[in-house]
Formats: C-alpha cells, sequence, structure tokens
C-alpha cells in the first residue's frame, strides 16, 4: 500500500488548487437568495431605456460593452413580447442554441456578483441542465458558469441564473450563452433580462460610488459549488 501514497499525494496536490477555485464561486437559481447574500441591493438593467436595435460589435449599453462572434450572434435590443425589452438575437428578437454574447464592464470596473433572468420557448421535451449558461469570462475563476437545471418547465417559461465570487476573484466580464449538448435536440429559442450586478471598489475609490458588496459564502471544495 505504501507505494500508492507518493501518487495518491501528487493527485492531491495537484487537485487542491482546483478544489479552491472552484469553491470560490456560488452559484444561484432564485433571484431571493442570490439578493439575499449580497449585503447592498445590486445594481439593475432592465433594457427599457435602450432603443430597440442590432448591438454593434464593441457598442455599450449602461454599463457594459458587448462583443459577439459577428459571423454567429448578432445581439439586439428586442421587444420581449409582453409590452417590454429584452436582449435577444437579430433578426428574429431570440438567442438560439449556440448563441454567445459577452457582457464587459465598459469602465473596467471588477464585479463580485451577477445575475439575470432566462425566458425561454416550449421544447415539449426535457432541457437538460447546463444547456443554458452564465459563465464567468475572465479572472481567477474564468470559465465558472451557472446552468439551469434539468427540471425547468419544457412547456417554456424563465429561470434565474446568477453568481457571486469570494473577495480576489472578482471579475469583469461574463458571458450569456447555450450549448447544444445533444445532437437531436433543437435548444428553445430564449431571451435575457434584468441583469443584477455588483461592483467591487478599485484602490482609493470612495466605496458610496458603487453598489452593493460581496458576502463571504462557505467554501465547499468539490466539482461545483452546490446550487442555491
Amino acid at each position: 500500500m505504501r507505494r500508492f501514497a507518493l501518487p495518491c499525494l501528487a493527485v492531491s496536490l495537484l487537485l487542491l488548487p482546483m478544489c479552491r477555485a472552484f469553491s470560490q464561486v456560488s452559484f444561484y437559481h432564485s433571484r431571493a437568495n442570490f439578493t439575499a447574500a449580497l449585503s447592498n441591493l445590486p445594481q439593475t438593467d432592465d433594457f427599457e431605456s435602450y432603443a430597440p436595435g442590432d448591438i454593434a460589435v464593441g457598442d455599450v449599453r449602461g454599463d457594459f460593452r458587448y462583443t459577439a462572434d459577428s459571423a454567429a450572434t448578432q445581439p439586439a435590443v428586442v421587444s420581449d413580447g409582453g409590452g417590454g425589452q429584452a436582449l435577444g438575437g437579430s433578426p428574429f428578437d431570440v438567442f438560439v442554441g449556440g448563441d454567445s454574447v459577452t457582457l464587459m464592464t465598459a469602465t473596467g470596473l471588477r464585479l463580485a456578483a451577477f445575475g439575470a433572468d432566462f425566458f425561454y420557448a416550449p421544447s415539449f421535451d426535457t432541457i437538460a441542465a447546463d444547456t443554458y449558461r452564465l459563465g464567468i469570462r475572465d479572472g481567477l475563476a474564468a470559465g465558472q458558469f451557472a446552468g439551469n437545471p434539468d427540471s425547468i418547465d419544457p412547456n417554456g417559461g424563465s429561470f434565474f441564473l446568477g453568481l457571486i465570487v469570494n473577495p480576489g476573484y472578482e471579475f469583469t466580464a461574463v458571458d450569456l450563452f447555450s450549448v447544444q449538448l445533444a445532437p437531436n435536440f433543437l435548444v428553445p429559442a430564449y431571451q435575457v433580462d434584468n441583469p443584477a450586478y455588483t461592483a467591487v471598489p478599485e484602490p482609493g475609490a470612495p466605496a458610496y460610488l458603487l453598489t452593493g458588496s460581496l458576502t463571504g459564502a462557505p467554501a465547499i471544495c468539490r466539482a461545483r459549488c452546490r446550487l442555491l
């Protein structure tokens, strides 16, 4: 048995940094729980104040600069079908499977939390977990994402995705995207609305200029943090 001790120890040491990285992000399916985990109310954006139409690569809306692969996705401010506006894709006002759009803070502020509502069309078939995703694009937690549970209603509806990082794991950009997990499954069209986020003060910046702050989350060393 002793001969296996060193290899096992080596593997453990290699996995330890990975466990720490995963444990620094908490994921949420409840907007109420997401908001409650923050010491102050987050800033919000509902797209209502923006002119409808395509968002060109690099254009700014509110606090964020929007980018996407123009050959695959054209983000736009669109009608949400209920008299309001949301973020969707042109020309049909919705995103589809494989679409992805990046939101980066326009002034380089570091974010401690980000969340948004996803509204999706009927599928009439089970929608796999992590089909729709909110991912961290940069910083020490880059690559981590919150994904939909497999219990969302196949008849269409909405759900919330949010994430909060511990101090030191702040980020400046997020990806809103969907993944075609099965070759014969068509990802239901969707829109994104009501982003909520908090920023952390830059060194020397007055704290009152920024809204929200991060509360510590229990560190859990496993492949994914517990979804709340």
